[in-house]
């Protein structure tokens, strides 16, 4: 049987023993951070902005991986709070308002460009630094979302954590509030 370790991934969990995790994955999670940012570092050194790097990679096969191409705000953020528990089992997270048109998540615990004791370790390693990654970070979902006629601001609020705001593309979009450069 596979060592599994407890880390918070479910949706409104912050009890460390709530959800095992096999610590083959928690590696692997790891390896996938480390190849994308990898390839942030990649891009950056040779001249692309972050923003640059996110439209490559992000700004197709949103709808087909939803799997229709006008979800609510709610119902696709549902499904990134999935995805993002799946290859981020060590970063915690809620749901935090979700209703028609509008929703939001706050990561409580680390956030998808680093988590643990020295959050942002494997970035410095790479010769990255937070103000690249919030970049990346925040193209990344502005232009997945678009796809999908919605619109999204990420970013750190003024209660220190990292915050997912979505709402349909054309509404108010209020960012969080904070500078991504602290």
């Amino acid at each position: 049987m596979a060592r599994t370790q407890r880390h918070a991934h479910s949706e409104g969990s912050e009890n460390p023993a709530a959800n095992p995790v096999p610590s083959g994955w928690l590696k692997t999670s790891r390896s996938r951070l480390r190849f994308e940012l990898a390839g942030l570092a990649f891009a950056c050194r040779h001249g692309f902005a972050p923003e640059d790097y996110a439209h490559h990679l992000w700004s197709r096969g949103a709808a087909a991986w939803m799997g229709k191409e006008n979800p609510d705000a709610a119902e696709y953020l549902r499904k990134e709070a999935g995805a993002c528990r799946e290859f981020y089992p060590e970063v915690a997270m809620s749901l935090i308002k979700a209703r028609p048109g509008m929703a939001e998540l706050v990561f409580t615990r680390g956030c998808l460009g680093g988590w643990g004791d020295d959050q942002w370790a494997l970035a410095r390693s790479l010769g990255l630094n937070k103000k690249r990654i919030c970049a990346y970070c925040q193209e990344s979902f502005r232009v997945w979302t678009k796809q999908l006629g919605l619109a999204s601001h990420i970013g750190p609020s003024t209660d220190g954590h990292c915050h997912l705001l979505v709402v349909i593309d054309g509404d108010s979009l209020a960012p969080p509030g904070a500078d991504c450069n602290k």
